[in-house]
């Protein structure tokens, strides 16, 4: 909250009652100076606060030169001039802060939705205070009541609103085990949960800091427009010196110089990005800094990762090939899960739901080594368990049999992949997955081509199952078998030829192309920590369908911007010109200074009616 905010109301109203008073000969003679010089430096010090504010952080204040000019006039007896101009520039502040106090109230709303208590459930249901609410607490959420911290669904279902993060009030339904967001409405029955993360941590309060963080990070073009201001500033001193210096006319001097004092240009950029970076982050999408948000203005690529991504990243085993004798499908899918359980690839999921399906106890498991982008294997039950894929069984020399050769192509010609166990070092099964396309892709994908965006997959599945999901999205470049160090080749290799790309995971195993990539995007409720640490994006909501919403409101608030510029500009000159050919005086530089600031604000706060689909 801007300290001087509710401070420059009051002073507007002294200022406008000091200047009627003094037209209506309300004041007394001999009282009107000191009246009009009373107004006149109430008129100042809303601006001196914001300057002794800056100085303290060490940086320069543009109202310094509109503080000068409202002294000289005071000095030069010009108190009627003074108190106008004071009004005049009084009034845009108040109008200025109003924008700011918006954008600060967009962003202080992210958070404020969650609820200030909640019913834990011990040996009884208690109301407890939000901060009291510890991670494993088992909290009961009633009808109608928000979800108040991030967690895990310990119900069979729960019907959700979750428009506090999607931006969309469609009610989701939820099955047993998935993650919960804090702040969505229930709006079914009653359900349990398990906290995962304190309300300091939850995904809300995570997206509210990192929005208020976004708005400390200067972006290049913030440099720039500060450059520019700065230059700006010194131009309309030496002009004005030189104006006084041939004309000895000090209110022509003083009407060049408010024309061109760039009071508002350090804010066009502020602004407008904090609104854009607001306004993604109620809809579920968390750009992480102004940096980022004018990069994604130059990107022509997109890098898809497959699994998580464009399929659902919730992979079934739909069959079980048994290659060895004294195996069958409960063993080797008890001894595949167990290992699985310390994966953080989505695939593990699929190995402990057929587990849980079949009522297989997952055993402990030790010696686990994670083989980078290709596999893991540990010592389970005193045997050595490898799962991995046919190109890490070939590289180690497990020979498959023949006759799998058939299934596989059929299963691979439907899109689905398939994963080796080996077992003590024999080639003991295949587990056939299937991973659905994510609803919507089609579509999302068709947008993107349509924007001229290049588009790119990236997997490590095998290449017919690669082929199958490029066929059936239209996409005409695809990578398959990769591996970590491939896909950080492939960005660099992109961006090499001159793309700007974007990269866009779920996995660890995303996590160093997302860093390398010009600007990684990361789907946030899937994506592990590494994963989200390496983006400068995150879809909170996993929604991949609001890529081209991204691009369209990043290009939007860069378009903003550039006309900010190109407005106050072109007004600031106009008025230079027209001061030094006499053409306007004074108050009316000061008038078409805070013309153009008026313009500027307006223009900035049309980023509210961007359309949600891009």
């Amino acid at each position: 909250m801007h300290k001087t905010k509710w401070f420059l109301a009051p002073v507007a109203v002294l200022i406008g009652g000091v200047l009627i008073a003094n037209s209506a000969h309300l004041v007394p003679h001999t009282w009107r100076k000191p009246f009009l010089i009373v107004g006149a430096l109430a008129g100042s010090l809303p601006l001196l606060e914001n300057i002794t504010r800056s100085l303290k952080q060490k940086k320069v204040d543009l109202g310094i030169p509109v503080v000068l000019t409202l002294f000289i006039l005071l000095y030069t007896g010009e108190l009627l001039i003074a108190n106008i101009f004071a009004l005049l520039i009084v009034m845009g502040n108040v109008f200025k802060e109003y924008i700011l106090w918006r954008v600060e109230r967009s962003v202080k709303d992210i958070s404020r939705v969650l609820p200030d208590i909640a019913f834990r459930k011990t040996d009884e249901i208690r109301e407890v205070r939000l901060k009291d609410i510890r991670t494993g607490d088992t909290l009961v959420v009633k009808a109608g009541e928000r979800v108040p911290v991030d967690g895990i669904l310990l119900g069979e279902e729960a019907v959700l609103d979750e428009s506090v993060i999607t931006g969309e009030s469609r009610l989701i339904t939820k099955e047993k085990g998935v993650h919960l967001v804090a702040g969505s409405i229930n709006q079914g029955s009653s359900f349990e949960m398990q906290v995962t993360s304190t309300s300091e941590n939850s995904t809300l309060s995570q997206i509210h800091k990192m929005v208020e963080e976004a708005q400390r990070h200067n972006s290049p073009l913030s440099r720039f427009t500060d450059k520019f201001a700065l230059s700006n500033a010194l131009i309309a001193f030496a002009g004005t010196l030189i104006i006084y210096l041939a004309t000895h006319d000090l209110m022509r001097s003083l009407a060049f110089w408010v024309a061109l004092v760039p009071v508002v240009f350090a804010i066009i950029v502020p602004v407008a990005t904090t609104i854009g970076i607001s306004i993604l982050a109620k809809r579920g999408i968390l750009v992480k800094t102004g940096e980022a948000l004018e990069d994604l203005t130059r990107i022509d690529s997109i890098a898809f990762d497959k699994t998580g991504t464009l399929t659902k990243g919730s992979p079934e085993i739909s069959k079980v090939v048994v290659l060895a004798d004294g195996f069958d499908e409960s063993i080797l899918i008890g001894l595949a899960a167990s290992v699985e359980k310390y994966s953080e690839h989505p695939l593990s999921k699929a190995f402990l739901q057929k587990a849980g399906a079949l009522h297989l106890v997952i055993r402990p498991v030790t010696d686990l080594q994670i083989i980078k982008g290709k596999g893991l294997q540990g010592i389970c039950q005193g045997k050595k368990v490898l799962i991995g894929s046919r190109k890490l069984f070939a590289e180690l020399g497990l020979t498959v049999p023949p006759s799998t050769g058939g299934i596989l192509k059929a299963n691979e010609d439907e899109g689905r992949s398939a994963v080796f166990i080996a077992v003590d070092g024999i080639a003991a099964g295949i587990a056939i997955l299937s991973d659905e396309l994510r609803e919507g892709i089609g579509r999302t994908i068709a947008t993107l081509t349509k924007m001229g965006i290049r588009l790119t997959m990236i997997t490590g599945d095998s290449r017919a199952v690669a082929e199958k999901v490029a066929a059936e999205l239209g996409l005409t470049r695809f990578f398959a078998e990769t591996l970590p160090q491939d896909k950080i080749g492939l960005i660099r290799d992109f961006k090499a030829r001159g793309e700007r790309v974007i990269m866009i995971g779920d996995g660890i195993n995303d996590a160093p192309a997302i860093s390398e990539s010009n600007v990684g995007v990361a789907m946030g409720l899937k994506g592990t920590d590494i994963t989200l640490n390496s983006a400068k994006v995150v879809l909170v909501n996993d929604d991949i369908g609001a890529l081209p919403y991204i691009l369209t409101m990043s290009k939007r608030v860069l378009k903003i911007i550039r006309l900010d510029l190109y407005l106050a500009t072109s007004i600031h000159v106009l008025a230079a010109v027209l001061s030094v050919a006499g053409v306007i005086s004074l108050l009316g530089s000061a008038v078409m200074h805070q013309v153009s600031s008026t313009l500027v604000l307006l223009n900035t706060i049309r980023l509210y009616r961007v359309p949600k689909t891009g």
